[in-house]
């Protein structure tokens, strides 16, 4: 027996004498990423990752209690796991009601609640300032999308841009996309995985819209600004910096998709 199966085994029977259950069964669930997510007796979903990983998680999900949102049923305390309750319904990989899932993305991102600690950006990982985050999304981003544009100085202009626009600051899911969206009759009914951010609602708002190809092909500019509902030269340099960075992530996992999203940006540029 592996020494991964026997920690497995050890949890399992950790939450068992936690919930006071008995064990039926468990499966494991691949979620792309770092973590170890295994569902135990169908109906509770148990999360190993890094400690920091998940206490920031457990932060979000304490603070924005959305019923969208996965429900802690038990959060180990020193953060090894987490035990959720399980979200019945598929993954939203196609977009089968874009009106429906643009005013849930609204909803939820217009809900969010305020965060009053320091730092922004990635809450396991803090930057001093919004802009500084921002920063480091590009460069980072920068590695993986140079050979497909390679001149990324309006990017970063555009963090020029933000600075004009206070915001309060929120704690956001952070990774707020389709492919963490569960659906059910083609609606959206839960939001799953958060990588929690402090920052502005409106990052997460475009990160959602541009998340996936259905809505960017079948959306406009005008109708983005009349959701996000903020001055449209705000709205114009998030959408720069959040499709920038989702340009990086879609040649990393979607590859097939990067001309959609490049013809979206050229079409787009500011």
């Amino acid at each position: 027996m592996n020494t991964d199966y026997q920690k497995d085994l050890k949890v399992i029977k950790k939450v068992l004498n936690k919930l006071d259950i008995p064990y039926e069964s468990h499966k494991y669930f691949n979620d792309g990423h770092s973590s170890k997510v295994f569902l135990l007796n169908d109906h509770y979903l148990v999360k190993q990752n890094k400690q920091s990983l998940l206490k920031a998680e457990v932060q979000f999900l304490n603070l924005n209690n959305s019923k969208v949102f996965q429900k802690i049923v038990y959060a180990d305390s020193n953060y090894d796991f987490v035990v959720y309750d399980f979200i019945q319904g598929n993954m939203m990989k196609s977009v089968d009601d874009i009106e429906d899932t643009l005013k849930s993305i609204f909803k939820i991102t217009s809900n969010y609640k305020n965060y009053t600690g320091y730092g922004f950006g990635y809450l396991n990982e803090k930057f001093e300032s919004w802009s500084k985050f921002l920063d480091d999304e590009i460069k980072y981003s920068s590695l993986t999308v140079n050979p497909y544009i390679p001149d990324n100085s309006n990017v970063y202009k555009c963090i020029n841009i933000l600075e004009k626009y206070p915001f309060d600051k929120k704690l956001l899911h952070g990774d707020f996309g389709t492919h963490n969206f569960v659906k059910e009759n083609g609606k959206l009914i839960g939001v799953i995985d958060p990588m929690p951010i402090i920052g502005d609602p409106l990052y997460d708002l475009l990160f959602a819209i541009v998340s996936n190809k259905d809505i960017l092909k079948n959306i406009t500019l005008e109708k983005i600004y009349s959701l996000a509902n903020e001055p449209k030269e705000k709205i114009n340099a998030m959408l720069t910096i959040v499709l920038y960075s989702r340009i990086a992530r879609c040649i990393k996992y979607q590859p097939q998709d990067i001309d959609t999203y490049l013809n979206y940006w050229n079409k787009f540029k500011i």
